[in-house]
């Protein structure tokens, strides 16, 4: 597979604050990646820095050019935070201004169409809610009929119908071979979709890989089963991390769950509808920040 973006030793600072750390990352054709870090990790940094947004002498390769030439602006999509929402123009309108600024785009109709706008087609932008302005903003994105998409905390404001609109989209593109580069707090979504996942913490990546690879390295379960005794009584079993309650169910996390489970043998009679489930990206995430709670 060709490679479509190429990081070699990205440094970047603002002023005397190093935000970025020696990076180095490959995307290959029709890959889709996941972004993942905390707020002030560096993920928007590094999306500008590969737009272009922001200047860097070295580093970079976007189809074997630098980031802002030509040849790379006009196969790029980007659905970044922030609407442009103009005064006084409606979305059609909006949508051939910028189809005009490609040398092939998508049809603007077909387009409205594929984004669930139809209905929406001569409304004002400044007359949309947040949800509807996102559609609005990812249709942009794909205006340029891009090879590659970048995409930072698309869904926000999305409702749950648009949201999963907007993923049988991303699968549709997959299908048609795009490159995609998401960065997302809702994780389940990153889990789900993306090909490999490439996790920033202070300015360096702490992982690369695949989902797999990365429960792997971070062998957490969650074991949750019915049962009449009380937490107490399993709260300090082997390996156990963090143990819940609700009502007669109990979640236990542990960081081996096989010798969770031998541990738990003693208990059987009074358990009922056992299951285990390897640990999600975001219990994963949230023990290498060494965080409990939400991401925002």
């Amino acid at each position: 597979m060709s490679k479509v973006v190429d990081v070699k030793e990205l440094t970047f600072s603002y002023g005397n604050k190093k935000v970025l750390k020696n990076l180095n990352l490959t995307i290959h054709q029709g890959e889709i990646v996941g972004l993942i870090g905390e707020n002030g990790a560096g993920k928007t940094t590094l999306l500008h820095l590969l737009l272009g947004l922001l200047p860097t002498d070295r580093g970079i390769k976007i189809f074997g050019d630098k980031p802002g030439r030509r040849n790379a602006c006009q196969r790029i999509g980007s659905m970044l935070q922030g609407d442009i929402v103009l005064a006084n123009v409606t979305v059609t309108e909006m949508l051939y201004e910028a189809a005009a600024q490609y040398p092939k785009p998508k049809d603007v109709t077909e387009l409205l169409q594929e984004s669930g706008l139809q209905a929406q087609a001569n409304q004002l932008l400044t007359n949309l809610s947040g949800g509807l302005q996102r559609r609005v903003t990812f249709a942009l994105a794909l205006v340029g009929n891009p090879a590659l998409l970048f995409l930072d905390e698309p869904t926000v404001g999305m409702d749950a119908q648009a949201r999963k609109m907007f993923w049988q989209q991303i699968q549709i593109l997959r299908d048609l071979g795009k490159t995609i580069v998401i960065t997302s707090h809702y994780l389940e979504e990153i889990q789900q979709t993306a090909d490999r996942l490439f996790i920033l913490q202070n300015g360096t990546f702490a992982f690369q890989g695949t989902f797999q690879e990365l429960q792997n390295k971070y062998k957490r379960t969650i074991i949750h089963f019915r049962t009449k005794l009380t937490i107490k009584s399993f709260q300090k079993l082997a390996a156990v991390v963090a143990a819940t309650q609700a009502e007669d169910w109990i979640d236990l996390t542990s960081d081996d769950g096989d010798a969770t489970l031998r541990a738990l043998v003693p208990f059987l009679p009074a358990i009922s509808n056992l299951s285990i489930q390897r640990a999600s990206l975001e219990n994963i995430f949230l023990k290498m920040i060494n965080k409990r709670g939400s991401l925002s």
